[in-house]
C-alpha cells in the first residue's frame, strides 16, 4: 500500500476554506434558522465566493449534511479527549456522554452548535425536502453509540443484563433533546446542575437496580 502523503499548503488552505464555511453556517442557522440559510450568505459571512460552497457542499442539502456531521463529531470529539475515556465501562460511558452535553449547556453562552442543532431538529418536523429524514439519521446515529454503551455495560457488568438496549438509548438521547430544547427557551430558569444531578441518578437507577418480582 502506498504511503499517504503528507498535506500540503493548498490542502491547508481548502480545509481552512471549508471550515469557516461550516462556521459560518452554524452560526446562521442559530440566528435565523434553516430557511433563513442561503449559500449566498455563507460564502459572505465566511469571507469567500458562492461557488465555494458549492466547490466544497455540492449545495446547500450537502452544506446542512455536513454541518450535522460536525456538530456529531465534534461532540464525539471532545468526549475520546476526557481523561480514562477509553478505560470506561458501558456504564461510565453512558453518563459521560450525559455530562458532556450538560458540560456544553453551562458553558456561559448556550453553544452555537447547541442551538443550530436544535433549530434544525425542530424545523425538520414539517419539512419535506429531505431534512426530516436526515435529522432522524443523525438521531439514530446517537443512539447507535448510546446502544453500544449499553451492550458493552452488560457485558462488563456494569448494567443489568435484562435493561432494554433499544428503550434505553431512545430514553437517553430524550433526555438530552429535552433538557436542550428548554434551556434553549428559558435558560435562566433551567437549573442544569440540579438536572444534570437528578438525569444521572435517573440513569444509573435505571440501568443498575435489580428489578422486582412481578
Amino acid at each position: 500500500m502506498a504511503a499517504r502523503r503528507p498535506p500540503t499548503k493548498r490542502d491547508d488552505q481548502r480545509e481552512a476554506s471549508r471550515r469557516r464555511l461550516l462556521n459560518a453556517a452554524l452560526e446562521i442557522l442559530a440566528e435565523e434558522g434553516y430557511r433563513g440559510l442561503t449559500v449566498k450568505k455563507v460564502g459572505d459571512r465566511a469571507g469567500v465566493s458562492r461557488g465555494m460552497v458549492n466547490y466544497h457542499f455540492m449545495s446547500k442539502a450537502g452544506l446542512v449534511e455536513a454541518v450535522v456531521a460536525d456538530i456529531r463529531e465534534t461532540f464525539i470529539d471532545l468526549l475520546r479527549s476526557q481523561p480514562g475515556y477509553a478505560r470506561m465501562n458501558g456504564l461510565e460511558s453512558v453518563l459521560a456522554k450525559l455530562d458532556q452535553l450538560f458540560a456544553r449547556l453551562a458553558e456561559p453562552e448556550p453553544g452555537v452548535r447547541a442551538r443550530a442543532l436544535l433549530v434544525l431538529l425542530v424545523e425538520a418536523v414539517g419539512s419535506a425536502d429531505g431534512m426530516k429524514d436526515l435529522m432522524a439519521e443523525h438521531l439514530s446515529l446517537v443512539r447507535t453509540g448510546v446502544e453500544e454503551d449499553l451492550r458493552r455495560g452488560i457485558a462488563d457488568g456494569s448494567i443489568r443484563p435484562d435493561v432494554d438496549v433499544v428503550a434505553q438509548a431512545f430514553l437517553v438521547e430524550s433526555i438530552a433533546r429535552g433538557v436542550l430544547l428548554q434551556y434553549q427557551l428559558d435558560s435562566a430558569r433551567t437549573r442544569l446542575v440540579d438536572i444534570a444531578r437528578a438525569a444521572r441518578e435517573t440513569l444509573v437507577l435505571g440501568l443498575t437496580a435489580t428489578r422486582g418480582a412481578d
